[in-house]
């Protein structure tokens, strides 16, 4: 066979020999990379259990959520209370109730940190998204009281969408924990 210098030819333009000879190299060096990786990772010592040992102890991390989220409970029908007296304060148009109704979802809002953090990473993206959404409620609703050079409609929308915002959140959680949603009670 000849070599040719800076000939590049197509899969159709190689000759059968030549062919079979590529198709042997490559099946080749794909069962070499085959057999590489079963030895560095598969090959039956490292991280593997011996046969007959116990499996090692699983965490489930479901049910762990659902603990973790049955102790919440308390507190976050406390704080759909209290956003349900924010929106009804909101919608009535009164503000003396709204102020004294957001100074209380504000401390129940302090109180959501040292709940802890739930122990799946997705669950506590929802749960501390929730909790700074409703965060940012407290403080635009505390802009309407505090001289703030807002418009006082721009301040209610702002804290309406970050209600919302809040509650979007702790519901994605509550479904993914399987959790019926929570229904703001009628006053």
């Amino acid at each position: 066979m000849r070599r040719r210098r800076k000939d590049h030819r197509s899969w159709d333009q190689l000759s059968g020999e030549e062919r079979r000879r590529g198709l042997a190299i490559l099946g080749g060096a794909g069962i070499i990379a085959v057999v590489a990786v079963y030895l560095l990772v598969g090959s039956g010592t490292g991280t593997q259990a011996e046969a007959g040992a116990p499996p090692p102890p699983t965490v489930d991390t479901s049910a762990q959520l659902i603990t973790w989220y049955s102790g919440t409970a308390q507190l976050r029908s406390q704080v759909v209370t209290a956003v349900g007296a924010v929106r009804a304060d909101i919608q009535a148009v009164d503000g003396t109730a709204l102020r004294p109704a957001c100074v209380q979802l504000g401390q129940l809002v302090d109180q959501i940190a040292p709940l802890g953090q739930p122990p799946a990473a997705s669950a506590a993206q929802s749960w501390n998204a929730g909790a700074s959404a409703y965060g940012q409620a407290v403080t635009t609703c505390g802009n309407l009281f505090d001289g703030t050079a807002e418009q006082p409609a721009v301040l209610l929308t702002r804290t309406t969408d970050a209600l919302n915002t809040a509650d979007g959140h702790w519901a994605r959680l509550a479904a993914r924990i399987g959790a019926p949603a929570q229904i703001v009670p009628s006053r």
